[in-house]
């Protein structure tokens, strides 16, 4: 849905409705169906129906006046007959994000995205952190995590305004990896030489508030851990080196080819 389909509104409430139209009656609940991250073939998504309601609502000033951040959440509830659905292990929650700027007594969309991916087991992430990306701009910040068999992972999900595209991008860097060959191997795998393979890494993450690059504060991530072979083929440790994420307008915080958590 195009920003120009949507009509200034005198409350938060009025705005949502637009972007997320569905009333389900089942679950009682404003939604919208949506791709659920899971895939038939490489092109093709399935959908499912999503609760939505507000996880929230910061209002900041900005040099063009006061501003309203809103994150918005869905989890899987309803399929497209309209009945229950709880979703699976397979599929992601919902997360939408909007900057309202003042419009009469009430508001209008000045950037908004109201469907991306993040959450597992069709769950949308709550809790998400407000935190300032540029001199005069803020994002929503939060950690998603999954694991499945002898693999885990999490990831920093990023939400922020992007002036070029006039859109809400999200950048994904990747922030806790961890997979080995056995299932039973002590965390860590250092010890277990009947272990083939193992990957450890972990990162934090940092804003660098002393420099601009493309109108954004770059992150620096910090990594540490180990990934190795115990045929020698890779053997690499990290002892808290720091890796510079730059932001690229249109695309949102890309992560440099020598990231080791790709």
């Amino acid at each position: 849905m195009s920003l120009s389909n949507v009509a200034s509104a005198k409350s938060v409430n009025e705005i949502i409705k637009e972007y997320y139209p569905i009333y389900n009656k089942a679950q009682q609940c404003q939604g919208i169906m949506a791709n659920n991250g899971s895939r038939i073939d490489e092109d093709v998504y399935l959908k499912s129906g999503y609760c939505i309601k507000i996880d929230r609502q910061l209002e900041v000033k900005t040099k063009q006046g006061k501003r309203l951040y809103v994150v918005v959440i869905g989890e899987v509830s309803f399929n497209k007959e309209g009945g229950n659905d709880s979703g699976s292990h397979a599929d992601t929650g919902l997360v939408g994000m909007f900057v309202l700027k003042p419009q009469g007594s009430g508001w209008e969309v000045e950037y908004a995205n109201p469907v991306m991916n993040a959450g597992a087991s069709g769950a949308g992430l709550k809790d998400w952190k407000l935190i300032q990306v540029a001199s005069d701009k803020w994002g929503f910040i939060n950690i998603h995590s999954d694991s499945h068999y002898n693999q885990s992972f999490s990831e920093y999900i990023l939400m922020t305004p992007d002036s070029k595209s006039r859109k809400i991008i999200d950048s994904h860097i990747a922030a806790e990896v961890e997979y080995y060959n056995e299932s039973t191997a002590p965390s860590g795998c250092s010890k277990d030489r009947k272990v083939e393979y193992c990957t450890l890494l972990k990162a934090k993450l940092n804003i660098d508030k002393t420099t601009l690059i493309n109108g954004f504060y770059p992150l620096e991530i910090t990594v540490n851990g180990h990934e190795y072979n115990y045929d020698a083929s890779k053997k690499n440790t990290y002892n808290n080196q720091v890796y510079t994420i730059k932001y690229e307008p249109k695309k949102g915080y890309q992560a440099p080819k020598d990231y080791p958590l790709q």
